[in-house]
């Protein structure tokens, strides 16, 4: 019996896929192709679809160190027009670069009966390697298809997945 599976896309949002956002991503351009098939897959398969989307304070203390971005109730923190999420995917809002932490993403999972997670979005070294981490952690399966993922740069993409792989035993393909 094949496991139960779930589609996490995180932070495809206005503010780091859109070229005038204050932390735009290039490499978001490349990946939303590739993400819409992975998100058109799982809806074709009745895979349940969670967006982990940042969802900042105002004086959020994240904003010591990157631009202001993804403000609560903005429009920099709703995702994409390209990938938006039906009525049936579920929206988590985190207020930290980590996808379990203080969010209901673990409760959501668990509920749906889900053991292996599919990883997407941006940033690769950041968003994406933490949630996958807090994933493995928490004793999920853990899969990343390596053109679903956005990287600040090639070189940071590229170490990312490398982790992932090496040190989570995350299935990088």
């Amino acid at each position: 019996m094949a496991k139960a599976e779930a589609l996490l896309i995180i932070d495809m949002l206005n503010d780091f896929c859109r070229e005038d956002a204050p932390l735009y991503v290039p490499m978001t351009r490349l990946v939303i192709p590739n993400i819409r098939r992975e998100l058109d897959r799982a809806r074709r398969e009745g895979i349940p679809v969670v967006y982990v989307c940042d969802a900042h304070d105002k004086d959020d203390m994240e904003f010591r160190s990157w631009p202001s971005h993804a403000v609560e109730g903005s429009l920099g923190a709703e995702v994409i027009d390209e990938l938006k999420p039906s009525e049936r995917d579920i929206i988590i809002h985190k207020k930290t670069l980590m996808g379990f932490y203080k969010t209901e993403l673990e409760n959501r999972l668990r509920g749906l009966g889900v053991e292996t997670v599919e990883v997407t979005g941006c940033v690769t070294n950041i968003c994406v390697m933490l949630t996958a981490v807090e994933a493995a952690v928490r004793g999920f399966r853990v899969r990343v298809p390596r053109d679903c993922a956005a990287g600040l740069d090639t070189r940071m993409h590229e170490f990312a997945l490398k982790e992932m792989e090496q040190v989570i035993k995350a299935e990088v393909y």
